[in-house]
């Protein structure tokens, strides 16, 4: 075993040598102590000496270093242990104007202002600058124009010419009386590349603009039961080919000062919220994004809460069906399974690029903003299953953007309350004569008022394909073509529970039909043969018998 800690006086000391028996392909167990000096990182020191294979134990503590992983190794927390991305902000503040907002002299603009290690939403000065109720000097005078700053609190902006940051902080509060802290550093606090095999256990994040990184050339690289507490641009991302990596059990909020869920009842306040980021902000914040990422990577019963978007793969680039593919591969064969995402700002999943072989299932939404949303799936096949989606508010299920030329399959699904189970909308409508004419759904259980299916303004007619769907209200994709619908019930009472599984009696009992030969002759996926117990499959996420 080796011991590495940090010495004022003489630099890297070694505390423990090796023991006498021989080192084993594992590689050797580093133990790993916090700096608590000036001079320097003792993690990125730690890892710059270790040996492909060596574990190093983080021992508990405030690490606050962004380090590069080059080379095979194992970075496991022990309680307590923590990445800390943010800096103590002091400095002379003066009042601007009044006395609640406050100004103050910095020289780069900074990738994150927190407060009480909560980050305070961001304006953009270049993005902010019409005139009127969304100019940055008028929100932080007033606010949002609905909602003032009741959810969302506290805002700041920085000012590119004058160098100066301004802020508006909650409940007008002087900065004195506040813990504040800045992100000065874009970097993520563990950035992977141009290795395999690298694997970061129970570790705890925060104050970062990125948690962690896994880009080019990773492979086989595994995050597992680790908790990140707050981040200004993503959690975690996959991206430039990273494949074959596995996001597992991890806990993943984004830390943001204002308070926002879905509610249908405060749609356009709600929307206030949405609009500080999407209009004249900084954009999504995303639990976990996969953008131009390789093929098999894995998330995995994750748990995702007051994120903006909670997952996504995809390329914002190439939201039209008139822009080619960067690489039509990106994001095959990706597996997203057994999360749970709630409370999101904005979709709770999204899913674009080519999406071939894509297997979502077994997923919960709960108070999602945008449901599972499908941002122009061009090739597939891709699978969305067993899924359960509750109270999704304004969208449960919803494509836009544009048409989708995917093979696609959405079964055995179950939406509990909130808006229509399907929405779609083509931004690009007037272009297309097609919807999603490659797009299955089947087996599907809907329980909720708003019921099935809701066509946005400017698209094309529904040209997908149902069957066997049981919806307890109507709003049905062919209201006068039961031909178009075969086997799907509407206006039938379900008794369930709060998660949508309905009673053994129900009407939902060996309501569905057999897909384990839907796909060309094949299961679909978690359809094989002797998946159902009744004389038919039940209908939702559900096998209730």
């Amino acid at each position: 075993m080796r011991l590495f800690t940090f010495s004022n006086l003489c630099g890297w000391i070694l505390l423990v040598g090796y023991s006498s028996a021989p080192l084993t392909c594992d590689g050797a167990e580093v133990q790993v102590l916090p700096n608590t000096s000036a001079e320097g990182g003792s993690l990125s020191q730690a890892i710059a000496a270790a040996r492909p294979g060596d574990t190093l134990i983080l021992h508990p503590g405030v690490y606050q270093e962004r380090i590069k992983i080059t080379k095979p190794l194992t970075l496991r927390g022990l309680p307590g242990a923590v990445m800390d991305g943010a800096k103590k902000f002091t400095g002379e503040w003066s009042a601007n104007g009044d006395e609640k907002v406050f100004v103050i002299a910095v020289r780069k603009r900074p990738y994150g202002l927190l407060v009480d290690g909560k980050f305070m939403a961001e304006l953009r000065f270049d993005r902010a600058q019409k005139e009127g109720d969304w100019h940055w000097r008028r929100l932080l005078d007033k606010g949002p124009p609905l909602s003032g700053f009741n959810q969302i609190r506290a805002l700041w902006v920085y000012h590119p010419k004058e160098q100066k940051l301004y802020a508006r902080f909650e409940n007008g509060a002087a900065p004195s009386d506040l813990e504040l802290s800045l992100i000065t550093n874009n970097d993520p606090l563990i950035d992977i590349t141009n290795t395999s095999d690298v694997k970061i256990e129970n570790l705890e994040f925060r104050g970062a603009s990125v948690a962690v990184s896994m880009g080019q050339g990773a492979t086989s690289c595994l995050l597992s039961h680790c908790k990140i507490t707050s981040y200004e641009k993503s959690g975690i991302e996959l991206s430039e080919g990273a494949s074959h990596c596995v996001i597992e059990d991890c806990d993943i909020t984004r830390g943001a000062l204002e308070d926002w869920s879905p509610d249908r009842d405060k749609g356009r306040i709600n929307y206030e919220i949405w609009r500080i980021h999407k209009d004249v902000g900084n954009y999504d914040r995303v639990g976990i994004v996969m953008t131009h990422s390789g093929m098999g990577n894995r998330l995995l019963n994750n748990h995702l809460h007051k994120t903006f978007d909670g997952i996504t793969l995809g390329d914002s680039s190439a939201e039209s069906l008139d822009i080619p593919l960067p690489n039509p591969d990106h994001g095959r064969d990706t597996e997203i399974a057994g999360n749970l995402i709630e409370d999101t700002r904005d979709s709770g999943i999204e899913l674009g690029v080519g999406c071939i072989h894509v297997n979502v299932h077994h997923n919960t939404l709960r108070h999602t903003h945008g449901g599972l949303r499908f941002k122009v799936p061009r090739i597939g096949p891709v699978f969305i299953h067993h899924n359960r989606l509750i109270n999704g508010a304004p969208f449960n299920i919803w494509f836009s953007m544009d048409s989708s030329t995917a093979e696609g399959y959405v079964y055995h699904n179950t939406i509990l309350g909130g808006d229509p189970a399907l929405m779609q909308v083509s931004f690009n409508g007037k272009k297309r004569s097609f919807t999603a004419p490659k797009w299955h759904f089947v087996n599907n259980l809907v329980l909720g008022k708003a019921g099935f299916f809701e066509q946005g303004s400017n698209t094309p007619p529904p040209d997908f394909t149902t069957s066997h769907n049981v919806c307890d209200h109507d709003n049905r994709p062919w209201p006068n073509e039961d031909s178009r619908d075969k086997g799907s019930l509407y206006n039938i009472s379900i008794p369930h529970d709060e998660n949508g599984k309905p009673v053994a009696t129900s009407a939902a009992i060996d309501a569905g039909l057999d897909l384990s030969k839907y796909w060309n002759g094949k299961p679909l996926p978690g359809c094989e043969s002797g998946y159902f117990k009744g004389k038919a499959p039940d209908v939702g996420a559900d096998e209730v018998q």
